[in-house]
């Protein structure tokens, strides 16, 4: 026994200062996570707020200041009046395969009509639909879909009438759910 006691003494000697380093890189390198996460976060605040036209019902929400946009606010031809993209730094070419941070859009489709759209991945379990009340407009009933919310999609949208218009507000990027959860839904406001 004191042999092994002795010979793990002996051990400890030799590597202690290898042992030492090891760890304090382990947590040099936890410490740097922490802080550049901690800077993210702060270089995001103040926020940057949106504020559409009022033919689109005056939708208005609040979003990182790191984030560009690119929004066409005109009637476009196929009855949406507002069409938003939200992304970190560069706001990319629309296509199918960009997962998009937030994207709002105003369409003069009805509120069913949407909600239909998302019938089939609710039934089969795909997405969830929830009551939502903007904090700002709590008057208005509108409905919250997680899940699958475009064809190979995953992510948060909300879908309220605005006047006789509807508004879909979503983040279809995982990495940006904290964002769309943290500035945008608590901010959210339109002109019922």
């Amino acid at each position: 026994m004191a042999i092994v006691f002795f010979m793990g003494k002996s051990d400890l000697e030799k590597n202690i200062d290898s042992k030492v380093e090891e760890q304090l890189v382990t947590e040099t390198k936890k410490v740097e996570a922490q802080k550049e996460a901690e800077l993210a976060e702060k270089e995001k605040s103040p926020t940057k707020t949106y504020t559409g036209p009022q033919t689109s019902g005056s939708v208005s929400f609040a979003y990182p200041k790191t984030y560009s946009a690119y929004v066409e606010e005109s009637q476009i031809t196929s009855g949406v009046s507002l069409n938003g993209y939200f992304q970190p730094n560069v706001v990319p070419k629309d296509d199918t395969k960009t997962l998009f941070s937030i994207r709002a859009e105003v369409s003069s489709t009805a509120y069913e009509n949407v909600l239909q759209t998302f019938k089939t991945q609710i039934t089969s379990g795909k997405a969830k639909a929830s009551p939502f009340r903007a904090a700002a407009v709590p008057e208005i009933l509108g409905t919250r879909i997680d899940g699958e919310i475009a064809f190979g999609k995953q992510g948060i949208m909300v879908v309220l009438p605005v006047r006789a218009q509807t508004l879909k507000i979503w983040s279809e990027n995982k990495e940006a759910f904290a964002d769309f959860e943290k500035y945008v839904l608590p901010s959210l406001s339109f002109a019922p």
